[in-house]
């Protein structure tokens, strides 16, 4: 490194520490000669330059957001330095335009786009292109092929540079051939999407060029002879193909593809959000399950088909469950945790997001479950469900719910890790998605149920009004599993002392009572399993007593064929039976006494039994029995 070079890395790291402490300093750098250089460095050929610069516009362009006149500034200074090289007659000008260009398209789609979309601009590029340099023609190629990830652009694109890109499809130089065919790729996905369906040919012209595209960027990835950037760039193309159900599989079950682009991951010196961005975007596509239809879409696409209206459904078998799964099998025999740890860490919340979603898809089948706690794959996932964007940290959360009920807590998570997943859980308890409240609600109740501990922090993070209120879910599997965390946090004392409150829980009671008559037998186990734990509680048996139904729906459980469901009514009864005279006398006008005499006598179960004979005997010592009830 030279001495200039030193110079300029020091002033660059001036303008973005004045950047970061002095946000509107960025309003006087965007007017000035200064952000002439910054644009200019972005084609530096220095390791450190070029991501300072690119760094520092990044910068720019967040404070810019945040005023309307900033950021029309910031578009219309960029404009006006990129257009000034591009329509200038020297080689090294060019390429200073082309490379600002394509940085701005990495901070903005929007911003690039109004760029290149102005009136004339890539048409009078490619009018010259065959007659530019090598090296400007990869530079304009990478242009064409990000910009072809923005709608606008792509459409303009089709116009004006398709036979040019085509053209390049027989070129020698490897990095010229991979440029054109991801931005083919993407220009054709578009074409597919939006073109008549009903045009056959066309769509099976189309289906062919992406097979053979896909092959292309195949065998570059494998070719370790080519240059790194080349093979991130096919890495990009194999991820738009991957979206093709076809090249899905061919990816997965190629026998070396995978652990060649797991390698470069891993062998990347620094990170490199193309090549992680690109790689997660294909883990994505190739473990993502078809969506399921809710019942209303079911019926509304029922409803267009009856009216002849044309509906779009994708029928490939390749994209059904069972394939995927397979597919999932096989990224995690080809070692797909190490590098999704290693992305996880990347500052880009895009990527987070992709690797947090490819983690729930892999979670998603039960056998994969215990290979993601063995590989470490919990070490990434708890940051993910933790300060993030709301997507990132709900698909982490639900990963390690469904890790979380299947598996031992005390092997899954070992130590404090158990602790750090309660506000996760708790918080998708709160989302939107009715699974993940689920999950959510057994993965709590199964890690409360092996420490205290865990329900202590459970109560501390205000988590029971949060589980509560999901018992009025109209879902029947989420009131199960809400009412099931309840019962398990009873074991919590100020949980236990919270429900035996008559001042603030005669409600809760009242709750437990109705939930113990339902038609689902587990919510009723439930429920009533709560209610056993606190009728210890004297206070707890009056607020069950004064239920007007409240004896008649204990009743009934002892008339269950279930033991457990016997089991916990004796309990209750045995506990009432002790508070007072009184209590036991409204039992008594309540013919418990006779239910629980035709249970002694009929059930064979020991300690069903016995509890049933302790809460007769504590009815007796009232006198309000005959001798022959009690014998």
């Amino acid at each position: 490194m030279n001495e200039n070079e030193e110079a300029q890395i020091s002033s660059l790291n001036n303008l973005l520490q004045k950047i970061v402490n002095e946000p509107s300093y960025s309003l006087t750098l965007i007017s000035s000669n200064e952000y002439e250089d910054i644009l200019r460095n972005t084609s530096s050929n220095s390791p450190k330059i070029k991501p300072l610069s690119l760094l520092i516009l990044t910068k720019l362009f967040e404070n810019a957001q945040k005023n309307k006149d900033s950021m029309e500034l910031f578009k219309q200074n960029s404009s006006k330095f990129i257009i000034k090289w591009l329509n200038s007659t020297k080689k090294q000008e060019k390429l200073y335009g082309y490379s600002a260009l394509e940085s701005i398209f990495q901070i903005s789609n929007d911003i690039g786009s109004f760029i290149l979309l102005k009136e004339g601009i890539l048409e009078d590029i490619m009018d010259c292109i065959e007659f530019e340099p090598e090296d400007v023609q990869i530079a304009i190629t990478e242009i064409i092929s990000v910009a072809c990830s923005q709608k606008d652009c792509r459409a303009l694109v089709g116009i004006h540079c398709q036979k040019y890109l085509t053209s390049l499809m027989s070129s020698k130089n490897q990095k010229l051939k991979t440029l054109a065919a991801v931005a083919l790729t993407k220009i054709l996905l578009d074409e597919k999407s939006s073109g008549d369906q009903q045009n056959n040919n066309k769509i099976s012209v189309i289906d062919e060029n992406e097979t053979l595209l896909a092959g292309l960027f195949q065998n570059m990835v494998l070719d370790n002879d080519s240059e790194t950037t080349a093979r991130i760039t096919a890495i990009e193309g194999l991820a738009y193909s991957s979206l093709k159900p076809a090249v899905k599989e061919t990816i997965v079950y190629h026998p070396t593809l995978l652990k060649e682009i797991f390698k470069l991951v891993q062998d990347s010196e620094k990170t490199n959000n193309s090549l992680f961005y690109g790689v997660a975007v294909i883990l994505a596509n190739v473990t993502t399950y078809k969506k399921k239809l809710s019942q209303s879409e079911e019926q509304l696409l029922k409803l267009k088909k009856m009216s002849g209206e044309s509906v779009k459904t994708d029928l490939d078998p390749i994209d059904d469950d069972e394939y995927v799964i397979n597919r999932t099998k096989q990224i995690m025999k080809s070692g797909v945790i190490r590098p999704l740890i290693i992305m996880s860490k990347n500052s880009s919340q895009a990527i987070r997001q992709l690797v947090a979603k490819i983690f729930l898809n892999l979670a998603t089948d039960q056998s994969n479950r215990g290979a993601i706690v063995q590989q470490g794959g919990i070490k990434a996932l708890i940051p993910l469900s933790t300060k993030n964007t709301k997507e990132v940290t709900e698909f982490a959360s639900q990963a390690l719910a469904k890790i979380a009920i299947t598996m031992d807590p005390n092997l899954a998570f070992r130590g404090e890790r158990s602790a750090d997943l309660v506000r996760p859980f708790l918080s998708l308890c709160q989302g939107e998605s009715e699974l993940g409240q689920f999950e959510a609600l057994m993965a709590l109740t199964n890690l409360g149920s092996t420490d205290n501990d865990i329900r202590l922090r459970i109560y501390d993070a205000k988590g029971i009004p949060i589980i509560e209120n999901l018992q009025f879910s109209d879902n029947t599997m989420i009131r199960r599993a809400a009412t099931e965390c309840l019962c398990n946090m009873i074991f919590c004392e100020p949980v236990y002392n919270m429900y035996s409150d008559p001042k603030t829980s005669s409600n809760r009671i009242k709750i437990l009572v109705a939930l113990s008559d339902v038609e689902d037998f587990e919510t009723r186990r439930a429920a009533s399993g709560a209610l056993a734990i606190l009728s210890t509680s004297p206070d707890v048996c009056n607020m069950i007593v004064d239920r007007p139904r409240g004896i008649e729906i204990l009743k009934d459980l002892i008339s269950e064929e279930s033991v457990e469901m016997q089991h916990r009514s004796v309990e209750c009864f045995k506990n009432i039976s002790k508070v007072s005279k009184e209590m036991s006398q409204r039992l008594v006008e309540a013919k418990v006494h006779e239910n629980l005499t035709s249970l002694i006598k009929n059930c064979k179960t020991e300690p069903v039994v016995a509890t049933a004979v302790e809460a007769l005997q504590e009815i007796a010592k009232y006198g309000y029995l005959a001798k022959n009830d009690v014998k």
